[in-house]
C-alpha cells in the first residue's frame, strides 16, 4: 500500500508537468493567438461559441491583471496562464484519481492516472486546451457522483460547468444510462428532467451576460462545416485508432464481469455523444474534447491488463 501523500505528491508532480509541457509548447509559442482570442472574449467581442466559455479566461485574467503590475505584458501572460494550468491539470488529475480509486488499490490508480497522463500529452492538438481538459476533470468529479449515488451534487457541478463549455450536459446521460433499472426509475427520470432545466438556465444566465446567438445559423454552420472538415482531412483515423483501440481491444475482454457504470457507458453513451455526434459537431483531430472517452476505456481496460489491482469490498 502506498501512502496516500506520495501518492497525491505523485498526481501533483504529475500536473506540473502537464502544465510546464502546456507552456512552453503551446502557450509561448501561440502567445498571439492566445492573447488575442483571451481578449476578445474577456472583452466579448468574439463570436459563439468561445463568448460562453468564460471560465477559464476570467479566472486567468485575474493572475494575468496582477502579473502586469510587475512585469511585461508577454511575461505576465505566460505566467498567468503557467498558474492557471498548474490549477486545471490538478484538478483533472486528482478528479481521476479518485474516480480511478474508486475500481482500484493504489497502484492500480497511479497506473491509470500514468497512462491518462501520456494519452493527454498525445491529443493537445491546438492552442487552445484548458476549457476541453477543465471539462475531463469535470465529468470525473461527476461520475463519481453519479457511482456514489450523491445525485444532489450534480446539481451545483452542472451549473457552475455551464460557465466551462456546454458538454458537460452529457453528464445527464451518463446519469440517466448509468444503470438499466434507471430507466424506471421516476426519481431518476426527475433528476435527469430539472438537471437539463438547471443547465438551460445558466446558460440563459450567459446569454443574458454575454449576449450572442448559442443556437440557429451558428449551430447548422458549425454541424457543416465540421462533418466536412472530417471526412475531408482523414488524419484523425489514426490518432484515434492509435489511442482508442487497445484501450477497447483490452475494454472488451469479459466485458460482463465488469462494473455496469462502466460497461453501459461505453455501450451506450461513448458511441451516442463521442463517435457519432462528434463526427458532425467537433474536428476530430481535436481528440481532446473527447478525453471522457479515456476515463471510461482505462479502467475498463485495466479491469484485464491489472486484475490482481482490481479494489476489492474490503479495500
Amino acid at each position: 500500500m502506498i501512502k496516500k501523500n506520495k501518492l497525491y505528491f505523485a498526481v501533483f508532480f504529475t500536473a506540473i508537468i502537464l502544465a510546464y509541457f502546456q507552456t512552453v509548447r503551446i502557450d509561448s509559442p501561440n502567445y498571439e493567438l492566445k492573447l488575442k482570442r483571451h481578449n476578445s472574449i474577456i472583452g466579448n467581442s468574439i463570436e459563439y461559441p468561445y463568448k460562453y466559455r468564460l471560465l477559464n479566461p476570467y479566472i486567468t485574467n485575474i493572475w494575468f491583471t496582477a502579473s502586469k503590475i510587475v512585469m511585461p505584458e508577454r511575461a505576465a501572460f505566460i505566467l498567468a496562464y503557467f498558474i492557471q494550468n498548474i490549477l486545471v491539470y490538478g484538478f483533472m488529475l486528482f478528479a481521476l484519481f479518485w474516480f480511478f480509486s474508486l475500481w482500484f488499490d493504489d497502484s492500480g490508480t497511479l497506473i491509470a492516472v500514468l497512462i491518462y497522463t501520456v494519452l493527454v500529452s498525445l491529443s493537445l492538438t491546438g492552442y487552445d486546451t484548458l476549457g476541453d481538459m477543465t471539462t475531463a476533470g469535470v465529468m470525473a468529479v461527476g461520475f463519481i457522483f453519479i457511482v456514489k449515488d450523491n445525485v444532489k451534487l450534480l446539481y451545483p457541478l452542472i451549473f457552475i460547468s455551464a460557465f466551462n463549455e456546454l458538454q458537460s450536459i452529457l453528464l445527464i446521460a451518463f446519469y440517466f444510462f448509468a444503470k438499466k433499472s434507471n430507466q424506471r426509475d421516476k426519481k431518476v427520470w426527475l433528476n435527469s428532467i430539472l438537471l437539463v432545466v438547471l443547465f438551460v438556465i445558466a446558460y440563459a444566465i450567459i446569454y443574458l451576460i454575454r449576449g450572442g446567438q448559442a443556437g440557429g445559423g451558428d449551430v447548422q454552420w458549425f454541424f457543416s462545416k465540421d462533418a466536412a472538415f472530417n471526412i475531408e482531412h482523414k488524419d484523425w483515423i489514426a490518432l484515434w485508432f492509435l489511442m482508442i483501440a487497445p484501450l477497447l481491444y483490452f475494454g472488451v475482454k469479459d466485458f460482463k464481469a465488469k462494473p455496469e457504470f462502466l460497461r453501459r457507458s461505453t455501450l451506450i453513451v461513448l458511441p451516442l455523444f463521442y463517435f457519432i455526434a462528434f463526427f458532425f459537431i467537433a474536428r476530430l483531430r481535436e481528440i481532446d474534447k473527447a478525453l471522457t472517452i479515456f476515463t471510461i476505456l482505462i479502467p475498463l481496460a485495466l479491469y484485464s491488463l491489472i486484475p490482481k489491482h482490481i479494489k476489492t469490498s474490503s479495500d
